[in-house]
């Protein structure tokens, strides 16, 4: 079993798993018994536990994920928690341990020092929501470090990411190629990293086609959230549906579709749209969402494979893996007429 579908019978989070596995603090006396129960009925085994419980001493990671606003985490249908399913998956195989740590931006000093008072052997932190002014807390971590989902640009330490640029040029180009030159940006209206990277590969990839780039279309990062700023946007006349969009996430493109199609507009006869990630629902939308796909075994499985190399190499430069798209063509675009 994993600590993730541990924590699906228990109806608790897996870090709250992660915290009763290792006998940490930060949970009800309520929360660990009943995690106590479902471990006991499966007859699960931690990591590195022995029958009649002795303990061998075994490697161990930690994945932090660092929160501000929790949105980019937690709203983008699974997206992250597939990463670290293939993390604990990579784990599995070379017989580590892995433990699992929440960090709000409020508190995060406190949380890094606490995770550095008994030291993994390494440390995975998800940065999909750290910023530049966030870059400090880093040198809290005292062992080997892989950042997650943000290109710490400019910092000699090691990430792992998807290359956001030149994702959204090819979503651009495939576009182009269908003959749209008109081409809108709906981007999210609170700052993410990854996603600032996107808006800029797209600029660049319009300037190189000399296509007009227009004022880009902000919603919020949610796909209610999305929905509630298109429809009010189409209800105001601040935006007609119109040539084609490319949009931050699968997420943000699906909410928007929604309102675009409930305005009484087509898609995609009235305006193509491409999303990014291909979460399950873009699959399921009406239609069918075209995306870039990205691998999230993959980067989960290059998370791991980095971090070993850090350890055993700890004099190397740093290292920055970007991993590249892949489009998947559905429904939501189409040639131009």
């Amino acid at each position: 079993m994993t600590i993730r579908e541990i924590a699906s019978l228990a109806g608790v989070s897996p870090a709250a798993v992660s915290l009763v596995i290792n006998h940490k603090k930060g949970v009800s006396d309520e929360t660990r018994r009943r995690v106590q129960a479902v471990i006991e009925e499966n007859n699960y085994l931690a990591p590195g536990q022995k029958r009649g419980g002795s303990k061998v001493k075994r490697f161990r990671l930690c994945v932090v994920k660092f929160r501000t606003h929790g949105i980019a985490l937690e709203e983008n249908q699974g997206f992250i928690a597939s990463i670290i399913d293939q993390i604990e998956s990579e784990c599995r195989h070379y017989g580590y341990d892995l433990a699992m740590v929440n960090c709000d931006v409020a508190t995060a000093t406190e949380t890094l020092r606490e995770v550095m008072a008994s030291p993994p052997d390494g440390v995975i932190l998800m940065g999909t929501e750290l910023s530049e002014n966030d870059y400090r807390l880093l040198d809290l971590l005292k062992v080997p470090t892989i950042v997650m989902d943000n290109s710490m640009s400019d910092m000699q330490i090691d990430c792992v990411l998807m290359d956001n640029e030149a994702i959204s040029a090819e979503a651009v180009r495939y576009l182009y190629a269908l003959g749209h030159q008109d081409i809108d940006y709906i981007r999210f209206s609170l700052p993410i990293r990854n996603c600032d990277e996107r808006y800029q590969g797209y600029t660049r990839e319009m300037e190189r086609l000399k296509l007009p780039i227009p004022k880009p279309i902000c919603v919020m990062p949610t796909l209610s959230g999305a929905y509630r700023d298109m429809k009010r946007m189409i209800e105001e006349g601040e935006y007609v549906p119109h040539g084609a969009a490319v949009a931050d996430n699968d997420t943000v493109a699906i909410g928007v579709i929604r309102a675009i199609r409930e305005a009484g507009y087509h898609i995609p006869e009235d305006i193509s749209i491409i999303g990014v990630d291909d979460i399950p629902f873009a699959a399921m939308t009406m239609p069918a969402l075209t995306t870039m796909r990205i691998s999230r075994s993959a980067l989960g499985t290059l998370a791991v494979d980095t971090l070993r190399k850090r350890i055993k190499y700890p004099n190397w430069p740093s290292i920055h893996v970007r991993l590249s798209g892949r489009l998947v063509v559905r429904g939501s675009t189409m040639q131009k007429q």
